[in-house]
């Protein structure tokens, strides 16, 4: 099969221009397509950056982890926590007939969440693995406490998690506490 060719420069895109950014891990990418398959897959690498792998294992994974960890991304999420916890203070009488967080969950999570919430505000960076655990609470529908009944305190543990999470570093990482 032919390699498919740029109208422009008359390149295959597999060879990407020299003014594409290097993403970290040595290998020149085409940006367009990196966010293109990023995209695609971005479930997929959330829940990879939930469970701990290195940002730095694919170009995908570490742009993944840029957007995860931006400061537009740390105050939308914010925003995102604060509206759950007003739907779930608003009375019967004004919600909609069906309420989509579970929100005896969010009311038992309360300070956990308004935790959470100044955590992600304060100018010190963050752990793309929290980061990414949260953006899992807040878009599993399926599976989050958030929207769905369960156990009680599972949100909030759940919260608590991606809290301690956000200034936790991974176990691979170089930076290491030093023993007082």
């Amino acid at each position: 099969m032919p390699d498919t060719v740029d109208p422009h420069g008359a390149q295959p895109y597999s060879t990407p221009p020299k003014s594409v950014p290097d993403c970290g891990s040595g290998r020149r990418a085409n940006s367009l397509r990196l966010r293109l398959r990023t995209s695609v897959h971005r479930a997929k690498l959330t829940r990879a950056l939930a469970e701990g792998v290195e940002p730095g294992a694919s170009d995908e994974l570490a742009f993944r982890a840029r957007r995860l960890t931006s400061e537009r991304n740390r105050r939308a999420l914010a925003g995102a926590l604060r509206r759950s916890i007003a739907d779930a203070h608003l009375p019967a009488s004004t919600r909609a007939r069906v309420s989509i967080i579970d929100r005896r969950g969010v009311l038992n999570a309360e300070a956990a969440i308004a935790e959470m919430i100044e955590r992600l505000l304060r100018p010190r960076p963050v752990q793309v693995k929290g980061m990414a655990m949260l953006e899992r609470i807040l878009t599993n529908a399926d599976g989050s406490p958030l929207y769905n009944r369960s156990e009680p305190g599972a949100l909030r543990q759940m919260i608590r998690n991606a809290t301690a999470a956000l200034d936790r570093q991974q176990a691979g990482s170089h930076e290491f506490a030093l023993p007082v």
